[in-house]
């Protein structure tokens, strides 16, 4: 199902960055410790209550995928959710915080081993993974046959990592987040819902984050309404067509500008770049004294473009000294 409808306004955040907890804490819930939680001891609902839905996520995104089933909750639909992260959260998001105060257990994990363990003591009748950071393994997909993952961007394009940073450089006119089953191949299973997002001519990679939050979470609500609506069981999805790319897990280009390219990739590098905290574009030009090379973080086109000039004019006074 292709929706084109606009979002609704993402329910108010749980996690602000006042608010995250340290982010060096590692899990003590193995399978023994999620037993006990599941039987009345943790602060979940009590074992057998409802539907058993497992997040693995994290950040933001993850966090609007666990409002959305509160409010799946609060509608009266009876569920019992636990989240696994990783132990190390985001600035902006600490998944415990957002657990604990809807009522949801969590753990954190960066070892395969104990999630599969914590995820077969939940015995979950929906896996959802929203941001997770790691591939989860097909021993705990096996473990129920609906397992979804709520990706942004218009798959099959952009499957992988950097899809913000890569709807900017190649200038797409829309983004979104797909909901599509998963299977052992990365984003490449059928989808159940899309929500569509135009981009700004002036999108930046940290002006897409922010733009595609809500439409995680109405995305999350359209599957969810559907999940439950079938009590409980999800649609069979459809293939996915269209062009397809795929992009690892690596800064693109290294974060340089590359000395081919036109004005215009050059201005959506620098947006799709964008990112703070974090470097944005830069470019390797002879240092001032000419002494050797520096990388130089590029803050406008018109300062590209005076670093350009400045790389022209050093190439052909070199040329002209070595004639």
């Amino acid at each position: 199902q292709v929706s084109d409808s606009r979002p609704q306004v993402l329910p108010e955040p749980l996690c602000t960055t006042e608010t995250s907890l340290a982010t060096d804490y590692i899990a003590p819930s193995l399978a023994a410790s999620m037993t006990a939680e599941l039987e009345g001891s943790g602060p979940g609902p009590a074992a057998g209550c409802g539907k058993r839905i497992l997040v693995f996520g994290w950040g933001a995104a993850a966090e609007s995928v666990l409002l959305e089933l509160s409010a799946c909750q609060a509608a009266g639909q009876e569920l019992q959710c636990h989240c696994i992260s990783h132990t190390s959260q985001a600035d902006d998001c600490d998944l415990r915080l957002v657990c604990s105060k809807l009522g949801f257990t969590s753990a954190l994990t960066d070892s395969d081993t104990e999630a599969l363990e914590m995820a077969t003591a939940f015995n979950p009748d929906l896996i959802i993974s929203a941001s997770y950071r790691k591939k989860i393994k097909k021993e705990v997909l096996d473990l129920t046959p609906d397992c979804v993952n709520f990706h942004p961007s218009l798959l099959p394009k952009h499957r992988g990592c950097w899809s913000g940073f890569w709807t900017i450089f190649e200038g797409d006119a829309e983004t979104g987040v797909s909901c599509h089953r998963m299977v052992e191949r990365f984003d490449e299973g059928k989808l159940l819902h899309v929500e569509r997002l135009p981009v700004a001519a002036d999108d930046t990679s940290a002006s897409i984050y922010k733009k595609i939050l809500p439409v995680t979470a109405a995305c999350a609500r359209a599957v969810l309404k559907q999940y439950f609506a079938d009590g409980g069981r999800l649609a069979e999805g459809t293939v996915q067509t269209g062009d397809s790319s795929y992009h690892y897990r690596k800064l693109p280009f290294a974060g340089l500008v590359q000395p081919e390219w036109s004005e215009e990739q050059v201005e959506r590098f620098l947006r799709a770049m964008h990112f703070p905290p974090f470097d944005g574009a830069a470019m390797v030009v002879k240092s001032e004294d000419g002494s050797g090379e520096e990388k130089v973080l590029i803050e406008s086109m018109d300062q590209y473009r005076e670093l350009r000039g400045r790389t022209t004019a050093s190439a052909a006074a070199a040329n002209g000294g070595g004639s």
